[in-house]
């Protein structure tokens, strides 16, 4: 009973205590309270049919993800809802979000606290993303078991030139620019020293948003949170009294801790699960095999299409690519319906196929064309995934955004000596040369070499020229920003690449000025579901097949887990060996994902 007694004084003693909702007759009411529990991973697209997730199936669970802006929605519906006094922000389930995500969810949570709630956050386990979301939060609760790594960003290329070397591989590129860092792993032991220098001045760039958010949330200077990332690891206490967290509570203990904070009854309010029923032979055979429609579009509705993944030619829509045909047709049923007054298009995207991207590019166009349109860049939108921005709207992006690597490429594994060291010799027949240059059996000539480069030169200026004429650049000036250089959000705004800081929320703001419309407004997402049976022939048929299973194999799986994957570069191999005609690639350096 003391410990206890003791308890309670201690968070009434260390954290100013809440107000208490008064009713008319001056009687106590109850404090309302909106939890969020946030696990797991967040998507930036909506939510799929809660009933049978077909592609988490076929991926044996791992696709699923929640959805981000249903997350937003029910916030801003938190923040509005004049009967709720306080939300509290579950951090402890192991959640994740980009940094683009975080600038989002911060927006919010600030909108919140001026709108007079009161937002308390509870970690179990800090990161600096999680750090950076509860500074927004009038309150910061630790458990006294956890702790907080205060990480700075960091990149992590994997080089496999001298295993090359190893066993008899070669790689023959053909590049614009010293900075396309997608071929250094290829070509090179290690990262060149200029290119390292140019990741450097990025990576200062976007740690700036968390730093600065954190040094304003918890009244510190941006040059002692700095000092406190380059500490990085804290226990509970360390964090206490560092002012990272403002209370050490115990592990489940949420609402009991939450109660001791005010001096009355709560009543909690938690989201209602959609419902799930017991899954039959009966129900899977007809959610597999009947078509996915996408619901009817309101009058004055604003959409966002969401691009996101490696931008890939084809005519088959396929989970987590950027398929040009099907990307094409989704863009070109937007433009043509009527329901639909603005969009938001929302690129995440390392880019890909320099064709590719182009056909995007052209029906974005078009759709601009036709109504109000403005971009909004997530975690990525860098190479083929900004030359499809290249149509000259508006473009926001946040300080976290990856984008720029504005140049092209083109390469080749060669498996001769690696062949030949195991008995296996390959003796092509054809009529001339050139016949056999995709051949794993041997590199580029010098007469190939030299035509390709001139292809890929070609293909370069042509981005150049979309960069120039859609953000009124000179092109010699977008040259001395191109190369394939990356560059955070805040870089490229002062470089021209984009227009505004902010996230997707400010660029839905933006449509609305341009259609004349005042508050609410209904939000589509697109495109809609893939159907099953695209998934049956993209999973167990098709050339990238090899490619999906790679997610399967355990080994890999537990290298992931540990920050190594492999998965993107076998993938590129892979989609090299299949290749049977030469493809220019306006994509970004391999597994570039910085980790905070």
């Amino acid at each position: 009973m003391i410990h206890l007694l003791l308890f309670v004084l201690t968070l009434t003693v260390n954290v100013p205590a809440l107000p208490v909702s008064i009713d008319d007759d001056n009687t106590e009411a109850a404090i309302v309270a909106r939890l969020f529990e946030l696990k797991g991973g967040w998507s930036d697209q909506p939510d799929a049919d809660p009933g049978l997730d077909v592609t988490s199936l076929l991926m044996g669970g791992i696709a699923k993800q929640r959805s981000f802006p249903e997350l937003m929605e029910a916030m801003e519906s938190a923040i509005t809802d004049e009967e709720i006094d306080i939300i509290v922000i579950d951090l402890s389930g192991g959640t994740r979000f980009s940094m683009p995500q975080v600038a989002d969810m911060c927006t919010t949570l600030d909108r919140g606290r001026d709108s007079g709630k009161k937002i308390i956050a509870w970690m179990e386990n800090g990161t600096t993303s999680l750090e950076t979301i509860a500074a927004s939060c009038d309150t910061i609760l630790l458990t006294n078991t956890g702790g907080v790594d205060l990480g700075s960003p960091a990149l992590m290329p994997i080089h496999f030139k001298n295993a090359m070397d190893l066993f008899g591989i070669e790689a023959s590129v053909i590049r614009v620019g010293d900075f396309k860092g997608a071929v250094e792993p290829f070509m090179l032991p290690q990262m060149s020293d200029h290119l390292r220098d140019h990741y450097m001045a990025t990576l200062e760039s976007m740690n700036r948003f968390p730093v600065g958010q954190i040094a304003s949330g918890r009244k510190m200077t941006t040059t002692r949170v700095r000092e406190l990332q380059g500490v990085r690891i804290f226990t509970a206490k360390q964090a206490l009294e560092e002012g990272l967290v403002d209370l050490l509570v115990q592990h489940g203990t949420l609402e009991q801790t939450v109660e001791g904070l005010i001096d009355g009854s709560i009543e909690w309010r938690r989201p209602g699960k959609k419902r799930r029923g017991q899954l039959n032979p009966l129900q899977i055979f007809t959610d597999l095999f009947s078509p996915k429609r996408e619901k009817r579009v309101p009058d004055n509705s604003i959409a966002i299409l969401h691009l996101s993944g490696e931008i890939i030619d084809g005519d088959t829509a396929t989970p987590g690519s950027m398929v040009s045909e099907p990307s094409a047709k989704a863009i070109k049923a937007l433009a043509d319906n009527d329901s639909v007054v603005g969009v938001v298009v929302r690129v995440d995207s390392p880019g890909g196929s320099a064709t590719a991207s182009e056909v995007i590019r052209l029906a974005l166009e078009d759709l601009a064309g036709k109504k109000p349109m403005v971009y909004s860049m997530g975690n990525l939108a860098a190479s083929g995934g900004y030359w499809i921005t290249c149509t000259g709207q508006p473009i926001y992006a946040t300080e976290g955004t990856i984008t720029g690597s504005i140049g092209v490429f083109g390469m080749k594994l060669s498996f001769g000596p690696a062949l030949e060291s195991l008995g296996i010799h390959i003796d092509p027949v054809a009529i001339d040369e050139s016949a056999t240059m995709m051949f794993p059996h041997r590199g580029w000539n010098e007469v190939e070499l030299a035509r390709l480069q001139a292809t890929v030169d070609d293909v370069y200026e042509d981005f150049i020229e979309r960069v120039s004429d859609s953000r009124d650049i000179q092109p010699e000036q977008v040259r001395g920003i191109a190369g394939g250089r990356i560059w955070s959000g805040g870089q490229a705004l002062e470089l021209g690449l984009v227009d505004s800081i902010g996230g997707i929320e400010d660029a839905i703001a933006h449509v609305k000025r341009e259609v004349g419309i005042e508050g609410e407004v209904s939000i589509v997402h697109r495109p809609g579901p893939i159907d099953p049976m695209t998934l049956f022939k993209v999973f167990f048929g098709g050339d990238d097949d090899a490619i999906r299973s790679l997610g399967a194999v355990p080994m890999l799986r537990v290298l992931t887990a540990a920050g190594i994957d492999f998965r993107p570069y076998l993938a590129r191999v892979i989609r090299i060996g299949n290749r049977s005609a030469f493809t220019i690639e306006a994509r970004m350096p391999i597994d570039l994902n910085v980790r905070f």
